[in-house]
C-alpha cells in the first residue's frame, strides 16, 4: 500500500472515500464488488444518541439519487477503530439489503476478516493490522470526538444539570430551613398558575418543566423509532431498512 501525504483530507468524508476506494480491491479480490455510489457522515445513527449503534448502512433504495448512506456514529474517533466500523458497514453495502446480519453476512464477514457476534463483527487481527497500516497511509482523520455523553447542545455539562423527573406528578419543595414540606401537582398547574406555596414560607422550589415545540435544556429532540428499533433493524413497515452495527460497550 503507498504511503500518501499526511494531513491530505480536510473532511472526514474525503477521509473515509478515500479510505473505501483503498479497500475496494481487497473486497473485489473476496469477492465482494462495493457500490460506486457511496456517502458517508459521522453522524448520530438513527438511533440517537442514546442509541449504542456504532455505524449505519442505508441502501441505495433508501435514497432520491440511488446513494448508499454509511454513517459513523460522532463519537468515534480513534481511526483504526473509524475504519473497523467502516469495513462493516461496506460488507452490508455489498450484499442485498435482506443479508441483514445472517448467514450471507455472516460469510462475507468472515471472509473480509470481520470476527465476534456479527452484529457488533469487528476487525480480527489479520484486518486490524491492515487497517492499521491504511490509517497511518491516509494520514490524520480529520474529527474531534463529539462529547454529547457530556455536553448539551447549549454547551452544558450533562453533570451540571438539574436531574429531569420522570412522573407525571412533579414534587414541589419548600426551601425553608428545616421545613420539609412537599407536595405533588401536576405539570399544567404549574404552567398555568405557578409554583405551590408552602403555608409558612410562600413559593415552593419545583422542577424545571419541558420546553414546548423544543427541547428542554438546549438539547436536540432524538426522533422516536418503534420499541423494536433499540435492539434491532425494525423499521416502521413505510421505510426502509437500515442496517447497524453495534458497539460492545455498556
Amino acid at each position: 500500500m503507498e504511503a500518501r501525504q499526511r494531513n491530505r483530507h480536510a473532511s472526514r468524508e474525503s477521509w473515509l472515500r478515500a479510505a473505501t476506494n483503498e479497500l475496494r480491491p481487497y473486497f473485489a479480490k473476496l469477492g465482494l464488488t462495493l457500490p460506486d455510489k457511496i456517502r458517508f457522515a459521522v453522524a448520530f445513527t438513527s438511533h440517537g444518541k442514546k442509541g449504542k449503534v456504532a455505524g449505519e448502512c442505508w441502501h441505495a433504495g433508501a435514497s432520491d439519487d440511488g446513494h448508499h448512506e454509511i454513517i459513523i456514529r460522532a463519537d468515534f474517533v480513534d481511526p483504526a477503530e473509524v475504519l473497523g466500523i467502516l469495513v462493516h458497514e461496506l460488507v452490508h453495502a455489498a450484499l442485498p439489503p435482506d443479508a441483514k446480519h445472517g448467514k450471507e453476512f455472516r460469510e462475507a464477514a468472515l471472509r473480509i476478516g470481520l470476527e465476534g457476534q456479527m452484529r457488533h463483527a469487528m476487525p480480527g487481527a489479520v484486518l486490524r493490522e491492515r487497517l492499521n497500516e491504511l490509517a497511518s497511509s491516509l494520514g490524520p482523520f480529520p474529527h474531534a470526538r463529539l462529547n454529547f455523553d457530556r455536553v448539551t447542545l447549549a454547551g452544558e455539562a450533562v453533570a451540571d444539570r438539574p436531574k429531569k423527573q420522570g412522573t407525571r406528578m412533579l414534587k414541589a419543595e419548600c426551601l425553608g430551613a428545616g421545613c420539609g414540606y412537599t407536595v405533588r401537582v401536576a405539570a399544567r398547574w404549574i404552567k398555568d398558575c405557578g409554583p405551590p406555596h408552602c403555608p409558612k414560607h410562600g413559593a415552593m422550589r419545583v422542577p424545571p418543566l419541558a420546553q414546548d415545540g423544543a427541547a428542554a435544556d438546549g438539547e436536540a429532540e432524538p426522533i422516536l423509532m418503534n420499541a423494536d428499533d433499540a435492539d434491532s433493524e425494525a423499521m416502521p413497515a413505510d421505510r426502509p431498512a437500515a442496517l447497524t452495527l453495534q458497539t460492545t460497550e455498556s
